[in-house]
């Protein structure tokens, strides 16, 4: 229980401000996971050898493992001393430094591979913290429009990073590349800047008498909440598919469509619009209709894209392919945020987005490493039509989940 009550919902300055964190660290996935950072790792790191995919994904699901594990304790630590603010700082300022370190590619393939994995699991943790503050910022009917407008305002952060790096990259040479890194950090710190000053730690600190350890803590929240255990499996693997799609989208667009590394980012300035669009849309819709309808149509439509991708021979296709997987991720991220966010039990922010976060790292596992090993075996055309059986997969346990009207019922708590 709470010592006292928590502070009303916030005004429209503070979500602003909250929204500015998916403005920031939208750039880090963007610009280091999906579109520069694999090719430069593959090519300048690594010098095109014939293992070099495989070490990609096994790095990004390595970064995975480590916040996945970190994720439901750190929240828990959160909760318990109403720190999610200073916490969600921390790990900021680590990816702000691992992604210019990345970037001089001066530390050998073990090197790279380390500080990539730092960076990512820094990245990753940011995503579960930030989130947590949804539940105290809109009231329930109101959070899928708040999550959708930080989804959106972070594809546009994408957006803009993406066309940064394109006025960079027409330098040509590997300085250039370089300098997409070094900019990155510095779009990621400074835009992460109205986060820091404005959003507010609603929080109150609870008891700290610890009469279990933090692991049981946990495992009785999973227990007492099975609808959103079922919601949580469901979206990890839906997440799985979006994952290797985030990991591989820009060696899958070099290698088999013949897209150059200028032509990649011009790609996803594309999706990224197609995204932010759809984000946009799904807001108002899941706080009418409910989480479920926009989930099971972005896993529907993600079944379609990866049909698409593994037909696609020209650049023509690829793009109308691309949009769509905009729309789709816009979809999917947004709702299953706000859908988390409606299960929530006061008190438990920082460990249900952790658990909501295991979800997604356990995604960022498989997903990379099984597409990564199917395009070993069978080439990365197969591995993209296969990766469609994730989202097949989660709509079975998706359909199965209890969803209202924005509405949710918190379980009860054991």
């Amino acid at each position: 229980m709470r010592s006292s009550e928590r502070i009303g919902p916030a005004g429209k300055g503070e979500i602003f401000a909250w929204c500015w964190y998916d403005f920031a660290n939208s750039a880090f996935v963007t610009v280091v996971i999906t579109v520069v950072g694999g090719v430069f790792f593959t090519r300048t790191i690594c010098g095109e050898a014939s293992w070099a995919d495989f070490v990609w994904g096994l790095a990004l699901s390595v970064s995975a493992i480590g916040a996945m594990i970190a994720g439901p304790f750190l929240g828990r630590w959160a909760d318990r001393r109403a720190s999610k603010k200073p916490a969600l700082l921390g790990v900021t300022l680590v990816c702000v430094i691992g992604t210019a370190l990345f970037g001089l590619g001066k530390w050998g393939v073990e090197g790279a591979v380390a500080i990539l994995v730092v960076a990512n699991s820094a990245f990753l943790l940011g995503e579960n913290l930030v989130a947590s503050f949804l539940p105290e910022l809109a009231e329930p009917g109101q959070r899928g429009r708040v999550s959708a407008y930080g989804w959106a305002f972070g594809y546009l952060g994408g957006l803009i990073s993406l066309g940064l790096a394109l006025i960079l990259l027409r330098q040509g040479g590997e300085s250039a590349t370089q300098q997409v890194f070094f900019m990155t950090a510095v779009f990621i710190f400074v835009a992460s800047l109205p986060t820091a000053l404005f959003l507010r730690e609603r929080a109150v600190p609870q008891a700290l008498v610890q009469v279990e350890p933090d692991w049981k803590t946990i495992w009785r929240t999973v227990q007492a909440n099975p609808n959103l255990m079922t919601l949580l499996v469901g979206l990890t693997l839906a997440l799985a598919g979006l994952s290797a799609v985030v990991g591989f989208a820009s060696i899958y667009a070099t290698k088999e469509i013949g897209f150059t590394l200028e032509g990649t980012v011009k790609l996803f300035v594309c999706l990224q619009v197609a995204a932010a669009v759809g984000a946009m849309v799904t807001g108002r819709w899941q706080d009418r209709r409910g989480a479920k309808p926009v989930l099971m149509w972005a896993l529907g439509l993600w079944v379609l894209v990866s049909v698409g991708a593994w037909w696609s021979r020209s650049a023509e296709l690829f793009y109308i392919v691309a949009v769509g997987a905009g729309v789709g991720m816009g979809w999917l991220q947004s709702a299953g945020r706000a859908a988390v966010a409606e299960m929530t039990p006061v008190g438990k922010e920082g460990e249900c987005f952790g658990l909501w976060g295991f979800a997604g790292k356990l995604a960022g596992i498989g997903g990379p490493l099984a597409f990564g090993g199917v395009a070993a075996l069978f080439g990365m055309r197969s591995a993209i039509l296969i990766n469609g059986v994730w989202f097949l997969l989660g709509g079975l346990l998706l359909g199965r989940v209890k969803l209202g009207d924005g509405k949710l019922v918190v379980e009860p708590r054991g």
